[in-house]
């Protein structure tokens, strides 16, 4: 009786555990979804200018033509 009374607590004790590392992974999660939604709102809120006609804009063209002068 006392064997299986020992291996009962030490399921409880491991599915205890389980319980809380599944806690903790939906709580960061949470949190790392409300930083980046702060983020966002932050980037929204900050004024950007537009390229102005004058500017020259230099398109990447891939990497086999990196080596290339424009």
């Amino acid at each position: 009786m006392v064997l299986s009374q020992q291996i009962s607590v030490s399921l409880s004790i491991i599915a205890l555990c389980g319980l809380i590392g599944a806690g903790v992974a939906v709580g960061s999660g949470v949190g790392m979804m409300s930083m980046a939604a702060l983020d966002a709102e932050q980037k929204q809120q900050q004024a950007v200018a537009a390229h102005s006609p004058l500017e020259k804009v230099v398109v990447s063209r891939g990497f086999a033509a990196s080596g290339s002068q424009q």
